[in-house]
């Protein structure tokens, strides 16, 4: 009971700040549109200046999908391991992580090739 108290509470922490983070960077940003503004700059430089140091964020699917894939492996490893000093069960329970993560590392493989050539292309 009190652990589940304890991981909701850190779970709504965790929420809360990134919510306060993405509006006090939403403030700041209006605040810096409303300055431009004052100051007397058109609508159309103030979008320029602000796409020039907009973030460009690039997910790395690659590198998760490599993480993944060794974490399967290494479930796989324990679960060989469990196998040779006979128990099926743990095996069975190690079995199911290594496909888990053989599968997402697939998929986060095929999406990091597939936005490369989507980029290519662009």
């Amino acid at each position: 009971m009190t652990q589940t108290i304890a991981i909701t509470i850190i779970l709504i922490c965790l929420i809360a700040a990134i919510f306060f983070g993405w509006h006090f960077y939403q403030q700041a940003r209006n605040k810096e549109r409303i300055m431009l503004i004052d100051r007397g700059d058109k609508w159309e430089d103030i979008l320029l200046i602000q796409n020039k140091n907009k973030f460009k964020f690039v997910f790395p699917w690659l590198k998760l999908g490599v993480i993944t894939l060794s974490m399967g492996i290494a479930f796989l490893g324990i679960g060989l391991t469990l196998m040779q000093q006979g128990d099926r069960v743990g095996f069975h329970g190690f079995l199911r992580p290594f496909i888990i993560g053989l599968c997402l590392s697939i998929g986060m493989f095929i999406n990091h090739v597939l936005s490369k050539k989507w980029k290519r292309g662009k």
